[in-house]
């Protein structure tokens, strides 16, 4: 058979999340001889390799090392350019995904052409596979609060100094149902900030989250790729390159294919925003609005805005100068929070 879905996943220090990630794809609905998936180390440092010698993998798996940490863009691209199929999905490693999950983009690439095709906002739902000793104050008692419910909170949890495994391999391969034992009831977005997300009608590129987002690749390598001087956010621009310059149509998935390993979080985007800035300037609302709505979190405050600036930009030319000052405004917004000495 011919590959028609290439699975790209980069890693970093993720070893135990990405082996439930690809015991996961073993249960795939869709034919194994037509996806394959691309693990790319991104020079991390827990032994990934060594780790994963004894995993006797029954699907196309590509491994590829890169000496020295170089960044989710880079290993990103390098799994792109080493890809055969048609499309590439990219998936992260701590993320589980559903056996529908390459059936499903299937599904949708069939009923869109053209697009690309994202899970969000529905690849957020979370599952606690691992306790983690580095968690935070917050994160531990949600932790306990999820395993608590389905009996599988042990005390010790909080003495251990060591990952501690809560789901197995054999768990998702016997069934994967076991994995609603230790899902998060409590949902990252609310049903308001979900519906937004949806909405393509401004800013249609916040889809393009590779957690879970496919598309063919002759787009991809049409666009250049991922800007590997994104530490983080590289996601993000491209999926804004990808629709001011190409026009491709974004398809949010409506059912979910895939469930986030909760781990020890850390998020960060002040630097990239500054960077964005620079390379596509500030005259855009899109992209000059993030310094005053956090549109991650904020992202019905975020479209709403852009919706009120559409309106006055398509006003007659009566307006024209209300729209300049409203561009101004968001020119100095950045200028003055990223630019200023």
């Amino acid at each position: 058979m011919n590959i028609k879905y290439s699975v790209v996943i980069p890693v970093y220090n993720r070893k135990e999340q990405l082996l439930l990630t690809l015991t996961a794809f073993e249960k795939q609905t869709y034919p194994r001889g037509k996806f394959e998936v691309i693990v790319v180390n991104d020079g991390s440092t827990d032994h990934l390799e060594e780790f994963l010698k004894d995993y006797n993998c029954p699907f196309n798996l590509i491994f590829r090392n890169i000496d020295s940490r170089k960044g989710p863009a880079a290993a990103r691209n390098l799994g792109v350019n080493e890809a055969n199929g048609e499309y590439i999905i990219f998936c992260d490693p701590d993320f589980l995904v559903c056996p529908n999950f390459i059936e499903i983009h299937d599904l949708y690439h069939g009923r869109y052409k053209q697009s690309v095709v994202s899970g969000t906002p529905q690849c957020f739902k979370g599952v606690y596979t691992h306790y983690y000793p580095q968690f935070k104050e917050r994160e531990k008692k949600k932790c306990y609060d999820v395993l608590s419910k389905s009996g599988l909170w042990k005390d010790e949890y909080l003495q251990s100094h060591n990952l501690v495994e809560i789901i197995t391999q054999q768990d998702i391969r016997e069934n994967f149902s076991n994995l609603y034992q230790v899902m998060s009831r409590l949902d990252q977005f609310s049903e308001k900030m979900k519906t937004e997300y949806t909405k393509t009608d401004v800013a249609p590129w916040l889809l393009f989250i590779t957690r879970c987002v496919s598309l063919k690749k002759k787009y991809i390598l049409k666009i250049g790729g991922f800007d590997e001087k994104f530490p983080r956010g590289e996601d993000w621009e491209l999926g804004y390159r990808i629709h001011k310059q190409l026009g491709l149509s974004f398809i949010p998935i409506q059912e979910t294919v895939g469930y986030h390993q909760e781990h020890p979080s850390s998020f960060r985007l002040k630097e990239n925003r500054k960077y964005l800035f620079q390379k596509h300037g500030t005259e855009d609302p899109e992209l000059t609005l993030l310094t005053v709505w956090k549109a991650w979190k904020d992202v019905h405050h975020y479209k709403n805005t852009l919706r009120l600036i559409q309106k006055f930009y398509k006003k007659s030319e009566q307006y024209s100068d209300v729209s300049h000052c409203l561009k101004l405004a968001c020119q100095k917004a950045v200028e003055s929070k990223y630019f200023s000495s």
